[in-house]
């Protein structure tokens, strides 16, 4: 497995990444047992990837349940990232929402931790203040961001360290080739890429354009 250094961070991540949102099985996923979930976690363990992003967002923190259950007995083999949804970037929020994270998570801090959206009804100054008490308490290692294009990144940078941002990145969907990946290179932002099989586009399952369904996670297995 080949690691790399993500943005200015001391976190040494595995370049595959394993995403957690379908341990919150759910409407968007349809079921998914709970010891499937445990065993690719330890899969991927094995495998070297050492690198876990999930998000309170992910069916109200049942995805972090889950991948806190997995690692009971191997949190030092694992980077955790999770996410605070955009509804709780109020300082007073920010905090509740990491300390309910940690607690799903069953861990004393996360090694990343993002916001998940922009919300531009909540100042971003009084957001990052939160964010970097929580750093002072040990609670989070680093600060990231997900979903931010050029203006959000460009404020969130002027105001605080951010040394991730999480974007959608595929062969089919490259936009953010054109300014947010210049911009990311010239602050070493680490990019962490999302959906990079464009939710099953690229796999082979589709044969066809009239196989895809209009919703690609509605399809049946």
């Amino acid at each position: 497995m080949e690691y790399r250094r993500l943005g200015k961070s001391d976190l040494n991540v595995s370049v595959i990444a394993l995403g957690c949102w379908p341990f919150a099985g759910g409407s968007y996923w349809g079921d998914q047992p709970e010891s499937d979930s445990i065993a690719t976690v330890h899969a991927a363990l094995d495998a070297g990837i050492n690198f876990f992003d999930t998000a309170e967002g992910y069916e109200n923190g049942e995805s972090e349940r889950v991948l806190g259950k997995a690692l009971v007995d191997r949190r030092s083999e694992a980077i955790i990232a999770t996410k605070v949804s955009g509804k709780n970037l109020r300082p007073d929020d920010v905090i509740t929402a990491c300390e309910r994270s940690l607690r799903h998570l069953q861990m004393d801090y996360v090694d990343l931790y993002q916001i998940h959206w922009p919300n531009h009804d909540i100042p971003l100054a009084d957001t990052i203040g939160a964010l970097k008490r929580l750093k002072e308490q040990g609670k989070i290692r680093w600060i990231g961001v997900s979903n931010f294009a050029v203006g959000d990144l460009t404020d969130m940078l002027a105001a605080s360290e951010c040394v991730s941002d999480q974007l959608p990145f595929s062969l089919l969907w490259r936009v953010i080739e054109r300014e947010i990946q210049p911009l990311c290179v010239k602050n070493d932002v680490g990019i962490i890429c999302y959906s990079p099989l464009a939710q099953g586009l690229l796999t082979g399952r589709y044969k066809n354009a009239d196989d895809v369904p209009e919703d690609p996670f509605e399809a049946e297995e």
